[in-house]
């Protein structure tokens, strides 16, 4: 006879007392074994996704979906986590790979690049470049292989620049240059009203 268990799941000869795999659908005694989520939901993984997931590997998608999955079904709690842990991994990566850091200005709240120079010193450069002819010569700096420097001088080549996070901070008077008024004003909009 079957029926429904206490999680409400079926049970009984229908459905043999077996659970299909939540990650890749592989049925089995082998699928039957239960592991509890996070979330406190118990679901069934074979020994082959337990085996990539103690790995640090996601299990591989079915070749034929299990029956009641498909394009049309939302994906199963198994699927939104591995597509997380993925997500989080990656940008775990990118980050590692940096050279600079982000802060927000402790002044007026504004995104701030802070990048070593070559003494290792920390540049804390606006977040966003700037046409490097909108701006004097003696504000222009540049990110050259992971470490921040004054350009220093008038290079017809040179596209963009970065400039001081000081120079644009309302924290300070507003330049005189406009470009950099602009960021300035930029700055002083998005500023938590606290910081002003």
């Amino acid at each position: 006879m079957s029926g429904t268990d206490e999680t409400g799941r079926e049970s009984g000869p229908e459905s043999g007392g077996q659970g299909a795999c939540a990650f890749c659908g592989a049925q089995g005694e082998d699928a039957a074994v239960e592991a509890a989520e996070r979330l406190g939901v118990v679901v069934h993984v074979c020994g082959r996704c337990r085996e990539r997931f103690a790995a640090g590997t996601a299990p591989a998608a079915p070749a034929d979906p299990p029956p009641g999955t498909g394009p049309d079904l939302p994906p199963t709690l198994g699927q939104q986590t591995s597509a997380v842990v993925a997500h989080v991994q990656r940008m775990a990566r990118v980050v590692a790979g940096r050279t600079w850091r982000e802060e927000d200005c402790a002044r007026c709240g504004a995104p701030v690049h802070v990048h070593p120079d070559a003494a290792g010193e920390p540049v804390r450069l606006a977040k966003d470049a700037v046409l490097a002819t909108s701006v004097p010569v003696a504000d222009r700096w540049q990110v050259r292989g992971g470490h921040a420097e004054r350009v220093g001088h008038d290079d017809p080549e040179q596209v963009g620049a970065r400039v001081l996070h000081e120079a644009v901070c309302p924290a300070h008077p507003v330049p005189d240059n406009p470009r950099l008024a602009r960021m300035w004003h930029a700055n002083l909009a998005g500023a938590d009203p606290g910081t002003r």
